[in-house]
């Protein structure tokens, strides 16, 4: 017996093929852009700015510099201590009270801290002194380090580097949290000028002590070179 074959009804059959042409046609778009990209990409120049970091030189002197709540400053104790210490050698433990009040007699300032000495007098279990001769940092009433827009040519932090000699002195950060974008126009200024560079995180406050001495002989041998004449570095 013969049966008549059946015609299945695809009226209601989506037809993908035209969408397929359009997503060909998309590909082959997409694919010439990204070729294209990267034809234009390897063909284009482009300038680098990298800090390279160079070894300290041999002899050389650090000067500090603070990048803090958004300025900068230095301090370099070179010639307030040349100031504070004129003269002295040796001092012994029983002299030092009178030395540190002869010597805070003479005002020693910077652009931006003043300097003095204090004395912390201790004894030992047998009465032999332990004192500890130390170095006061105070910050000027008034007086701000040269904020982002002010580190230029014409700022006082670039006046400290023409001071310096690359090949005699290098560059100590010390650097909080709110002036990591000071900190890098200021190292990008020493780099530029020769400088090594070396940065450490900190959170300073002021009076900031540091320790010069201690023991039962006051030793405050200096070399010549360390010997400043007390004008102001900053």
């Amino acid at each position: 017996m013969y049966r008549a074959p059946r015609h299945r009804d695809r009226s209601g059959e989506l037809d993908l093929d035209s969408l397929m042409d359009i997503l060909s046609c998309l590909v082959g778009v997409m694919l010439f852009l990204v070729i294209y990209t990267v034809l234009e990409l390897g063909s284009a120049s482009y300038e680098a700015r990298v800090p390279v970091v160079r070894a300290i030189p041999s002899g050389s002197y650090p000067v500090v510099v603070l990048a803090e709540e958004g300025t900068v400053r230095a301090v370099d104790v070179r010639g307030p201590m040349g100031r504070l210490l004129s003269g002295v050698e040796i001092v012994p433990a029983r002299d030092v009270p009178l030395f540190v009040e002869q010597a805070n007699a003479r005002p020693v300032s910077d652009g931006w801290f003043d300097y003095s000495l204090s004395f912390d007098e201790r004894f030992a279990q047998f009465g032999d002194p332990l004192g500890t001769l130390s170095l006061e940092i105070v910050e000027r009433p008034g007086v701000v380090g040269d904020s982002l827009h002010q580190l230029d040519r014409s700022s006082r932090y670039a006046a400290l580097l023409a001071d310096l000699d690359p090949d005699e002195h290098w560059i100590a950060f010390e650097v909080d949290s709110a002036s990591v974008v000071e900190f890098r126009r200021a190292r990008d200024m020493a780099i530029a000028d020769g400088f090594t560079v070396q940065w450490t995180p900190i959170e300073i406050e002021f009076p900031f002590t540091h320790r010069i001495a201690g023991g039962s002989e006051m030793d405050l041998l200096r070399s010549k070179d360390d010997q400043g004449d007390g004008e102001p570095d900053a």
